[in-house]
């Protein structure tokens, strides 16, 4: 088949008369693969990108030398952002090194982010779990994110390590990775972020803690309800909800029924329907009639009795 026209067309300015020589080149399978070879050195940067993209929806692996080569040293971004997608297409795990440099060197976010997200798709958890060690806190995140997604149990140690890393965006990344991996033993583990000096650190642990279920982490999450800051313990009253565990009821009417803002009141009236334990209906009786209560919190008392428990005031 005569590739000579596409890959003439590639290199045509007009938008969609390019993608449609790239969609071609596709169809023609490997018989294409040598004149995108070629066509990762055009001049353009458009045909360079474009011609990675069909490498990669060809997967043949004849190209991963000359993508790793593009992602590695190419002087365009969007270039080297389509070659890492590129070699995940391919799936052949010869391109991991070059994977794991660009997520330690590149210069663009983007690129970093899409050469952590090719290691996931070749499952590289080897390559990741040694990132986690790396010294820039960017690759420490990104890789704990990664392990995240594969539910690596084999990360599981490296991982705890990170909850006490120096850097707080790496501290929230690691609370979900515990979070995502829900394993029953490690709720102690994320403890001590539930007093991190960073908020979205502190809101990622009672998160995590949710997942994790437990009745330690239960209680861990009802600890949270006398954080300072109102958006932590809004966080662990939807939380508490979400986890239904009976073990909130008691605390979560209290907060129903107390002096805290009205909005986290209101959710956790909404939380006692969560659970679905018939000891919240007299509680959320008397939230509907008190005069102490926000028109929201009434609200929310009267959608638990009439949604969960059938009762309607």
């Amino acid at each position: 088949m005569d590739t000579e026209n596409p890959l003439m067309m590639l290199r045509s300015e007009n938008y969609f008369e390019s993608q449609r020589a790239a969609w071609e080149l596709v169809g023609m399978g490997e018989s294409a693969v040598p004149g995108l070879l070629e066509a990762l050195h055009d001049p353009a940067p458009h045909v360079r990108y474009r011609a990675a993209w069909a490498l990669g929806k060809i997967g043949d692996t004849r190209a991963v030398d000359a993508l790793s080569g593009c992602l590695l040293g190419d002087d365009d971004r969007a270039v080297r952002e389509w070659s890492a997608a590129a070699l995940e297409a391919i799936g052949d795990p010869s391109a991991i090194p070059a994977l794991v440099q660009a997520m330690r060197s590149d210069p663009a976010r983007d690129v970093r982010l899409r050469a952590a997200a090719a290691l996931r798709g070749l499952r590289a958890e080897a390559a990741l779990i040694d990132l986690l060690n790396d010294t820039d806190p960017m690759v420490r995140g990104m890789a704990v994110t990664a392990l995240a997604r594969l539910k690596s149990r084999d990360a599981v140690s490296a991982a705890a390590d990170l909850l006490r890393d120096e850097d707080p965006e790496v501290r929230r990344r690691a609370a979900g990775f515990m979070g995502e991996l829900a394993i029953e033993d490690t709720a102690d583990l994320l403890a001590p972020l539930l007093f991190d000096e960073y908020l979205d650190v502190r809101v990622e642990a009672v998160k995590a803690l949710g997942r994790i279920r437990t009745d330690r982490a239960c209680d861990l999450v009802v600890s949270a309800l006398s954080d300072e800051n109102p958006e932590i313990r809004l966080s662990a009253v939807t939380t508490l909800g979400e986890m239904a565990n009976p073990k909130a009821l008691t605390p979560l009417v209290d907060i129903m029924l107390g002096g805290d803002l009205e909005e986290i009141r209101a959710w956790a009236a909404w939380s006692l329907g969560e659970i679905n334990d018939q000891r919240a209906i007299e509680p959320l009786k008397k939230a509907c009639s008190s005069d102490n209560c926000p028109e929201i919190v009434r609200e929310k008392a009267r959608a638990s009795l009439r949604e969960v428990y059938g009762l309607d005031l």
